[in-house]
């Protein structure tokens, strides 16, 4: 990897993965204040009010100020935030902190992508590689990280904020000598851009980031009537690690093979999980978020958004930002649909019920992605 894929490469992992630093404080954060657990998922959630407004209206704006400038603005963003928790570790501020990180990920995501796409034009699914495995691994590592420090030695402020806070620096600094890419005049604000087959492939990675937010929300909440303790940090862990493992085998497909293959394991690995959680049976739940991960963050992300860059053209920030903006509405809103369901009809009922959608609409993406290659080799 050359030196500027490279440093762009470390400052998506650098700002993914301060994202989740602080997961493993969250409730003593709330504690302290005098909240409960509802108040934690709220300051979660917060981070999507910075997100998706972000991509919605600037997901575009790298085409116009220049791809350097918003990554240097997307790793400030990320120091700022570690920053604050440093000074101030509250849930007050992590309210703060989490809409600062929101905005971080979403000038990233996009903005990345499209400077890769730049330096390497003829290999999409390299640079979707480069994203895909950089954002696992920051996502799936920094809570993790906290964690770790908190073995060590118990602390509002572990040492992994200041670790992370430290090398977000570092990375300001390289990233300030890697060349700014040519700008277009165009509009400051440009909204995602969808075409067909943009669509599609925004519509296979709602329905995989759907199952990451169940995972992290939903199941452990039906684990717990079983006497089981709360498996979300492993669950998350291991459902985006699972992805990182199939990444180097999905590289090598076809984008539309890819998306297929992930269809099929994503149905195969809910109904694992959820007929684990229905039974109580803790290692089928595992089995099945491992199944579910591999295309969560391995065949679908990775040909979804190999598939967005190649018909994108001189549009990939405007088409990554949509195909992300469809990934984290995915994340966000079948869980709190489930979450209504469930308060009304039970887990398992709702569960179930948003299996027979999943299934549904997978078919219909393998199908469509069948006849498409069949017209292909018909040509």
């Amino acid at each position: 990897m050359k030196r500027p894929q490279f440093i762009v490469a470390v400052a998506i992992f650098l700002i993914t993965h301060a994202t989740n630093l602080q997961i493993p404080l969250y409730g003593t954060y709330a504690k302290m204040a005098g909240f409960g657990s509802g108040v934690s998922a709220i300051a979660f959630s917060t981070y999507i009010a910075g997100l998706v407004p972000t991509l919605v209206l600037l997901g575009g704006a790298s085409d116009r100020i220049g791809r350097k400038t918003v990554i240097l603005t997307s790793l400030l963003l990320a120091c700022v935030a570690t920053f604050l928790m440093i000074v101030q570790p509250s849930i007050h501020t992590l309210f703060v902190t989490r809409v600062l990180q929101g905005i971080g990920v979403a000038f990233i995501t996009g903005t990345a992508t499209a400077y890769l796409s730049t330096l390497m034009p003829q290999n999409a699914t390299k640079v979707a590689a480069y994203v895909s495995l950089t954002t696992a691994l920051g996502f799936s590592s920094g809570a993790l990280f906290t964690n770790a420090a908190l073995f060590y030695r118990y602390s509002l402020v572990p040492f992994s904020y200041w670790v992370v806070f430290i090398l977000l620096l570092g990375c300001i600094g390289l990233t300030i000598s890697i060349p700014e890419q040519a700008t277009a005049s165009a509009a400051l604000i440009r909204l995602p851009s969808f075409s067909m087959g943009a669509v599609w492939a925004g519509l296979a990675i709602a329905l995989a980031w759907s199952l990451a937010g169940i995972v992290g929300v939903i199941l452990p909440t039906q684990l717990t009537r079983y006497g089981l303790p709360n498996w979300a940090g492993l669950m998350l862990f291991i459902i985006t690690i699972a992805g990182v493992v199939f990444q180097p085998f999905a590289r090598r497909l076809e984008a539309r093979r890819s998306l297929q293959i992930g269809a099929v394991l994503l149905v195969a690995g809910y109904f694992s999980f959820t007929c684990g959680a229905w039974l109580g049976h803790l290692g089928l739940v595992l089995a099945g978020v491992a199944i579910a991960g591999t295309a969560c963050y391995g065949f679908t992300y990775l040909g979804g958004l190999a598939e967005v860059v190649q018909i994108s053209g001189t549009q990939s920030a405007r088409f990554t930002s949509g195909y992300f903006v469809c990934a984290y509405l995915g994340y966000g809103i079948p869980v709190i649909l489930i979450g209504f369901v469930s308060d009304k009809f039970g887990v398992m009922q709702a569960l179930f019920g948003f299996g027979a959608v999943l299934l549904v609409c997978n078919a219909l993406l393998f199908v469509r992605y069948q006849r498409i290659a069949k017209n292909q080799y018909l040509a």
